[in-house]
């Protein structure tokens, strides 16, 4: 193992299951590789509405639908995850928001976590304000300071310098790995991952 840690930047939305599953992916490559892992913010659907969308509402035709369902149900089974698809598809943007506040009091690893959980294992929604700050003052964080932070616009500037970086790039969809100097997009085979983390930490 190399001794100097390799370091990883992973654009993801909590509303996008692959991402969930990358999570994960990445959660096991830390027990085995010596990864600085940083967790960026990056709003796939930025026009929802607050009260979120009816999933049927969307207008994908139903055999997409279907056929990413099967591929989301065949990723899940191989990591041991049983996921709740909930029938609205909630505004994940205060989500976003807080666990970059909860970065600022050195806890977002515990509360991404946990929203994460609270959306893809438990049908929660997710966009509600008072859940959010359920889970934020659960694990140490203070409902006035985060109100502040989520009505500035660091919040907001993070999320927009993050959505150009990679449209810049022409990347427009998450999850997005940067792994050392390479990116890797999608819930990608756990060995592709590997390859990718040796080949990096040879340099």
């Amino acid at each position: 193992m190399s001794q100097k840690k390799l370091k990883v930047i992973v654009y993801s939305d909590y509303i996008c299951p692959f991402c969930y599953i990358g999570f994960y992916r990445i959660e096991r490559l830390k027990e085995e590789y010596n990864l600085d892992v940083e967790w960026e913010p990056f709003e796939i659907h930025p026009n929802t509405p607050k009260q979120g969308f009816k999933m049927e509402g969307l207008s994908f035709p139903p055999d997409y639908l279907e056929m990413v369902m099967a591929n989301v149900k065949r990723l899940a089974d191989e990591e041991g995850l049983t996921l709740k698809f909930t029938k609205t598809l909630p505004n994940s943007q205060l989500a976003l928001f807080i666990s970059e506040f909860a970065r600022t009091k050195g806890l977002y690893d515990k509360f991404h976590k946990l929203v994460f959980e609270s959306y893809w294992l438990e049908g929660k929604d997710i966009g509600d304000l008072s859940l959010l700050i359920e889970l934020a003052e659960s694990v140490g964080l203070n409902k006035e300071e985060i109100m502040t932070y989520i009505e500035s616009d660091e919040p907001v500037n993070r999320l927009k310098k993050n959505m150009f970086e990679l449209g810049r790039r022409g990347i427009n969809g998450v999850p997005t790995f940067l792994i050392g100097n390479q990116f890797v997009i999608g819930a990608q085979p756990y060995e592709v991952f590997e390859e990718v983390i040796k080949n990096e930490s040879r340099f």
